[in-house]
């Protein structure tokens, strides 16, 4: 369901007001998510996911539930809290809503704060959803040249950081950047997570600007006007941390009294020199049960003899009214990362649990960073671009430097790396632009195999971010772990607006096995516009997916130029299990009940215009090549809308199945993918044919004497891509679903995938597999 955006904080009480009094208690599984990546170590894993595992997240039973409603962008990750108890009575400015729910918290760029039933849909006036309750904290800053160069956050800045919760649940702490009288400030917020309501006045952050239609000054120590608080809010022993970064300032760390809500203390990364931001792509710092405090910096001066630590991780401690700089590490080519806009600080430090205690992380010159967490290396002297840091535990030049659009582009880390701990081996997954994701193995306290990494099917257009990544698992139990990515699907979300973005589930023990995307069914499932340095959020058999509107026009703004047209609906795309029927247990096995004979490619007719529409841009044309050529589909089919079939051509497939394999099956299913430069499409996008639906060829006798039957296929091969084609790949298998115990058997082809390219355009295996 799509929602159209509130257009003041009156309409969000209006739709509140459609709200019951709800006094039922459902069944509640604790299961929380309180900070950014679900702890203060960073991990990106949530490990008491017990709905959700790699057998039941497919095209067939998981898929978009509904949409949560918001009135701007969602640049913070959402939150998750289970079995709130709700009571607005207290709250004069929300209607009458009491109860216990699970809880998803969304702030948006308006200065919005939701908190709405995880569970349930709770549609409202004109298709609105209808929060528990929802807070609006005042007009935004508005947007501008001078922090957003793409304009990528028209029209407005709010709430940015990503909010936390209490460890008690009882409020939500978060800081909003305000656009009125009396000039341009950062405040921040305790809201009762109860009621809605403000716990005590907000409180002034730093300073705010005399007069927002005059320019702040840069390299201030705090800059209200022009510094971000992008990095997600730290609260550690009683302490919120904000840290606050922006080209041409100081980066800032205030540490806040979560009780009162008065500054600590103040930290400037650079206090002598310039930059240093504190930005992490939203990640927020880590922090150990000591109360250290970690994060790493952008570009800027480094000098620790003057306190200046651009460019560095830094391990800090409060110490009365100071925060103190108690060990750090500058890559020995911090000058060089300076000079490329190459910034350290574009990924957030994760710390891993286990010994011996490591720190890892990576940044945009695409190089992931492993640290001994009691001896981080400080600095060693500054080198060239690819020194080696031999203070450190290890490096890993991740993610390459790629040539496109006429120049070099390293494979920038954004946000951080997920650690999952399965039950073969922990794991580190990283996306880096211009690239697939890749899983490394840990253990011993170093990344292992970095040679040759498990990656990813598919790999996102050239362009930022790279992905953005949450993990999902039952403890390390196998067939639990499932790595949730969301990346751009169609174009440079750095640059450009109107970026679409995919969700993809992966097999976390092999990422290569996709398990589900969001563009499988894109009708029922696409996610809408990318949000820029973003997880997913899981939780409790959901995902809940943050989003930049639902759809505008892909296009670049530089220069002087700005939007003036916006997404028609902001929202939340929530994922879950479309079906409560306990899904069937399926077993892989390799068996001889059915082989490709041989494949062959003829010219292709098919008229798109005739094809059934799944949105604005693509259309299905599976019916449509069954009709033209008599034959079952073995792939689904679909075309941009306005694309022509030229250069694509028509693939037939013809099969040979054991006769007495046939007299027991519910039909026959592919595997299928497409591929360009060795890297597969984003799905499997093959189809399953039911018995009833096969069209035989003829008979046939196996190698071995067995009586056989052919069976033919049709599909598409070779379609352009740019300045290449896309080859098709498929492998087929039988299905048996009736087993005594409900298992479902799938028996594949014994031989490797098949493949037709521009190059191999048919073969023939008849000599191999028939007599």
């Amino acid at each position: 369901m799509i929602h159209r955006a509130f257009s003041s904080p009156t309409a969000i009480l209006t739709a509140c007001a459609a709200a019951l009094v709800l006094l039922g208690v459902q069944q509640l599984i604790a299961a929380d998510a309180l900070t950014q990546h679900y702890n203060n170590a960073r991990t990106g894993a949530v490990l008491d996911e017990t709905r959700l595992t790699t057998s039941n997240v497919n095209p067939g039973s998981f898929g978009k539930l509904w949409t949560l409603y918001a009135d701007g962008q969602i640049v913070a990750q959402p939150l998750y809290v289970s079995g709130l108890k709700v009571d607005t009575s207290s709250n004069p400015k929300a209607p009458l809503v009491q109860g216990t729910f699970n809880a998803v918290i969304v702030a948006t760029m308006h200065n919005t704060v939701y908190v709405y039933d995880a569970d349930n849909e709770k549609p409202g006036p004109e298709g609105r959803t209808v929060p528990l309750w929802a807070t609006w904290l005042g007009p935004p800053r508005p947007g501008g040249k001078d922090i957003d160069m793409w304009s990528t956050n028209d029209p407005e800045w709010g709430i940015l950081g990503t909010p936390v919760v209490s460890a008690d649940k009882s409020t939500l702490y978060v800081v909003a950047w305000h656009g009125d009288a009396p000039g341009l400030r950062y405040m921040v917020h305790a809201l009762n997570m109860q009621s809605g309501a403000h716990r005590m006045p907000a409180k002034l952050i730093g300073v705010a600007s005399n007069d927002p239609s005059k320019p702040c000054r840069n390299q201030s120590a705090f800059n209200p006007c022009l510094h971000k608080q992008r990095a997600a809010l730290l609260l550690s022993n009683g302490v919120i941390y904000a840290g606050f970064g922006g080209d041409g300032n100081r980066g800032a760390l205030f540490a806040i009294d979560a009780k009162t809500l008065e500054q600590r203390a103040f930290w400037s990364s650079t206090p002598t020199g310039g930059d240093g931001g504190i930005w992490q792509s939203g990640q927020g710092p880590a922090a150990d049960a000591a109360g250290n405090v970690y994060l790493m910096t952008g570009n800027g001066s480094f000098n620790a003899a003057n306190s200046n630590y651009g460019n560095s991780f830094v391990r800090l401690a409060l110490e009365g009214d100071q925060m103190v700089v108690k060990d750090y590490f500058t890559p020995c080519n911090f000058q060089f990362l300076n000079q490329l806009d190459l910034d350290l600080g574009s990924g957030g430090p994760v710390l891993l649990p286990g010994t011996p205690s490591r720190i890892i992380s990576g940044g945009k010159q695409g190089v992931l960073y492993v640290l001994s967490r009691t001896n981080m290396g400080k600095h060693t002297g500054a080198a060239g671009a690819d020194c080696q840091n031999t203070n450190i535990v290890q490096q890993v030049k991740a993610f390459d430097t790629t040539f496109h659009n006429g120049q070099n582009h390293y494979g920038n880390i954004h946000g951080s790396p997920v650690f999952w701990q399965g039950p073969d081996t922990g794991r580190i997954y990283a996306w880096g632009e211009n690239s697939q994701l890749k899983a490394y193995p840990f253990s011993q306290g170093r990344l292992q195999n970095v040679a040759n990494p498990r990656r990813s099917a598919f790999r996102p257009p050239n362009g930022m971010p790279g992905g953005m990544l949450a993990l999902s698992a039952n403890g390390n139990r196998a067939g639990t772990g499932i790595l949730w990515a969301l990346v751009p699907l169609n174009g440079d979300a750095n640059q450009q607006r109107g970026v679409l973005a995919i969700l993809l589930a992966l097999d976390a023990q092999d990422v290569s096995r996709t398990l589900w995307t969001s563009e499988l069914f894109a009708q029922r499932d696409r996610v809408g516009l990318f949000a820029k340095f973003n997880p997913p959020l899981v939780a409790n058999g959901k995902v809940f997916v943050p989003t930049y509107g639902n759809t505008e026009p892909l296009r670049q703004y530089g220069g002087g130029a700005r939007p003036n047209a916006f997404p028609t609906a902001y929202y939340v795309a929530v994922y879950g299990r479309i079906t409560e029927t306990p899904a069937r247990p399926v077993v892989d096995q390799d068996r001889d009940d059915v082989t490709v004979v041989k494949a062959a490619t003829s010219p292709l007719t098919l008229n798109v215009a005739q094809c059934t529409p799944i949105d604005d841009t693509s259309v299905d044309c599976t019916d449509q090549l069954t009709q033209s050529t008599s034959l079952p589909a073995f792939h689904r089919v679909v075309m941009a809308r306005d694309q022509n079939t030229n250069g694509c051509v028509l693939l037939r497939v013809t099969t040979v199945s054991r006769n007495g394999a046939l007299a027991n099956t519910t039909g026959i299913g592919f595997w299928s993918a497409q591929a360009a430069s060795g890297n597969l499409a984003p799905e499997n996008s093959g189809r399953f044919v039911t018995t009833g639906a096969l069209r035989p060829a003829g008979n046939a006798t196996l190698t071995n004497g067995t009586p056989a039957t052919l069976h033919e296929f049709a599909g598409v091969a070779n379609c352009p891509a740019g300045d290449t084609t896309l080859d098709r790949l498929f492998k087929p298998f039988m299905q048996f679903e009736n087993s005594a115990d409900g298992r479902i058997f799938r028996n594949w082809d014994l031989a490797e995938n098949y493949r037709i390219s521009a190059t191999v355009t048919q073969f023939d295996r008849s000599a191999q597999v028939i007599q």
